[in-house]
């Protein structure tokens, strides 16, 4: 199998963003194949390539004497994380977030009582390494970074190997869950606090206290959808970087 040269990559990223945000294919279609070429200045096979890349990521489909059309967002390959990114850059609906807990929910609650039964004296550590630096971040962005790696442990601790698998495709579900958390610093403590408590079962061994508690920290998500939900239709990009005492 030939690997895509950067030029190939760029356009699919390039592309994968337009269509998620908007930007192209209002109409249903992607640009001109000549159109491509131009614009982004590129040979016609990168242009085609790309393309066949979009097709495989279930994004368009093309047709003869039509062109490509884009798909619904229900045709996506959602579970592949650089599509789930592509998404999350843009404006989420409140319908896509709930769809993500959904999925959350079915994933972590599982993983965490496996957890429990399962992890090494090393990973029981570095969870509560996780919980530790997430209880002193100074800036969101720091605390998100600890809490990717909260969940990236316990998938880890899980000693499911398909479970392990699905680091990636978490981590593009939590950045579209945190799109309505953690905007406070009062907020921010709650959530140190309940991640404490899953921390606690699993080092604990207590496998059924680990999904409950899992579950609870769900909730609160699904809480804050919620609580925005009778102002917010949508809800924007993520915040990268707040410091937490402004």
């Amino acid at each position: 199998m030939i690997k895509p040269d950067n030029s190939h990559s760029r356009l699919v990223d390039e592309l994968g963003r337009q269509i998620a945000n908007g930007t192209i294919g209002q109409d249903g279609l992607l640009p001109r194949e000549d159109d491509l070429v131009v614009q982004f200045a590129i040979s016609r096979t990168i242009v085609r390539e790309a393309t066949k890349t979009l097709q495989a990521l279930g994004i368009v489909v093309t047709r003869p004497r039509i062109g490509s059309r884009i798909q619904p967002i229900s045709q996506w390959r959602l579970l592949d994380p650089q599509v789930m990114g592509w998404i999350n850059d843009t404006v989420l609906s409140k319908e896509f977030v709930r769809d993500l807990l959904d999925l959350r929910a079915m994933i972590e609650p599982a993983a965490a009582a496996f957890a429990a039964e399962r992890a090494t004296a090393e990973q029981r550590a570095a969870l509560q390494k996780t919980v530790a630096s997430m209880a002193s971040a100074q800036t969101t962005q720091r605390h998100l970074q600890a809490d990717f790696a909260f969940h990236e442990t316990i998938l880890e601790a899980s000693g499911n190997a398909l479970l392990q698998q699905l680091k990636p495709v978490l981590h593009a579900l939590l950045k579209g869950s945190f799109r309505l958390s953690m905007h406070t610093k009062e907020r921010i403590h709650a959530s140190v606090a309940i991640h404490k408590t899953v921390a606690d079962a699993i080092i604990a061994g207590e496998a059924e206290a680990a999904r409950a508690a899992t579950m609870a920290l769900l909730q609160v998500a699904r809480a804050d959808i919620e609580m925005h939900g009778a102002a917010d239709k949508e809800i924007p990009a993520l915040k990268q970087s707040i410091p937490f005492s402004t």
